[in-house]
């Protein structure tokens, strides 16, 4: 699908913020050209010039064509005759925007989450393998060696049939910009920098939600420990039950002060895995070591990496592909739902949910089974 000069055309809907680097990612390559940005916001496409300038070798000023205003996008899309689309704008916008670059015949990458609801994800996922179209999702722990590590120590039996977890994230998380705002955000910390983890752990696991029992808050303390009012959710707590009958623990924090702390611990009845600066297998009856394997072969770099080597065809698996977004969105409603409840915590049922969107646990695993005979882990 390579343009004929053997250089990829990439449009990028929302690079501000992170969605700048994304878009480095790619025009800092020697296979792809970034020609097009659209954004709502001038100061973001600014931003981007100023950058492209500075870091993209042999770059010509202002030859990123750029589409400003909430609807250009369209324009763009319909223009630029791009081969893929980075997808970096605030939260709620990208179900409709992944699903406009998908119809114009776009490979897309987007930004966590995928979507702010687990149907739309679907929906996104089954236009993608319909359209034969790459979809690849934010989900960067999936290049981390720490992770390719513990996923396959899972696959190859090495703590047993998973039984207990621990899933923990803090950070200093204020909810600023339009994260705060609920309209934009689909969500607070749960939806935001916690869907990293819930995705992490949904992805070493192979698993799914089955049930969760939890609350939220939005309490957030400034530097001087006043109370301060936020719309989003800033904290949350859930004991979480999987497919598998495993149960454990996660807590996605936003009012800490203790910087950025994360870690993932997974008891199986053989041994236990534990993710914290760094990983470590602790036999059953045994002492910890050191866990770590050598990084498959042919591995991409990064998820800029994973997509355009896929659209390129030096890549044939995605490995993160649109049904981790499926997962963690659904990990994440029912979070977020259980939080909304009248009660100090409220149970969610996991399966009823999914099903008010019009889906069931069965067309999930079906799903999956899908992506898996496309090589869309």
């Amino acid at each position: 699908m390579a343009s004929k000069n053997g250089r990829l055309r990439v449009g990028v809907i929302g690079p501000g913020g992170a969605g700048r680097g994304n878009t480095l990612g790619f025009a800092t390559r020697d296979d792809a050209d970034v020609v097009a940005a659209a954004d709502s916001h001038e100061g973001s496409l600014d931003a981007l010039e100023n950058a492209m300038q500075e870091r993209v070798e042999d770059y010509k000023p202002n030859s990123m064509k750029r589409y400003l205003g909430d609807h250009e996008f369209i324009e763009m899309l319909n223009n630029e005759d791009l081969d893929i689309v980075g997808v970096f704008s605030p939260h709620s916008l990208h179900d409709i925007h992944v699903k406009y670059a998908l119809r114009a015949g776009c490979s897309v990458i987007v930004e966590k989450p995928m979507a702010n609801v687990v149907g739309d994800a679907i929906a996104i996922t089954k236009i993608a393998i319909g359209s034969d179209l790459h979809l690849v999702g934010g989900y960067q722990r999936h290049y981390e060696d720490t992770y390719i590590s513990g996923r396959r120590a899972i696959q190859e039996g090495l703590i047993g049939n998973l039984k207990k977890f621990e899933v923990y994230m803090a950070q200093r998380w204020g909810a600023g910009g339009w994260r705060g705002d609920p309209r934009f955000s689909g969500g607070g910390q749960p939806n935001d920098s916690g869907s990293h983890l819930q995705d992490i752990f949904l992805w070493m696991t192979e698993t799914l939600p089955a049930n969760v029992y939890g609350t939220t808050d939005m309490k957030f303390e400034d530097d001087d420990g006043n109370l301060v009012p936020k719309f989003v959710e800033i904290n949350s707590y859930s004991d979480v039950k999987l497919d598998n009958g495993a149960e454990g623990t996660i807590t996605i924090l936003g009012n800490t002060r203790v910087g950025f702390e994360e870690w993932v611990i997974l008891e199986g009845d053989e041994g236990t895995i534990e993710i914290k600066n760094g990983i470590r297998y602790i036999p059953k009856g045994g002492e910890a070591e050191p866990l770590s394997y050598s990084r498959p072969e042919g591995y991409p770099t990064s998820k800029v990496d994973q997509l355009v080597g896929l659209v390129k065809g030096d890549y044939q698996a995605n490995y993160t592909s649109g049904i981790n977004g499926v997962r963690t969105s659904w990990l994440t409603n029912s979070i977020l739902q259980a939080g909304k409840g009248s009660d100090e915590k409220n149970n969610v049922d996991c399966n009823e949910l999914i099903e008010k969107e019009g889906y069931s646990n069965q067309e999930v695993n079906e799903l999956i089974d899908l992506c898996k005979t496309k090589q869309m882990y």
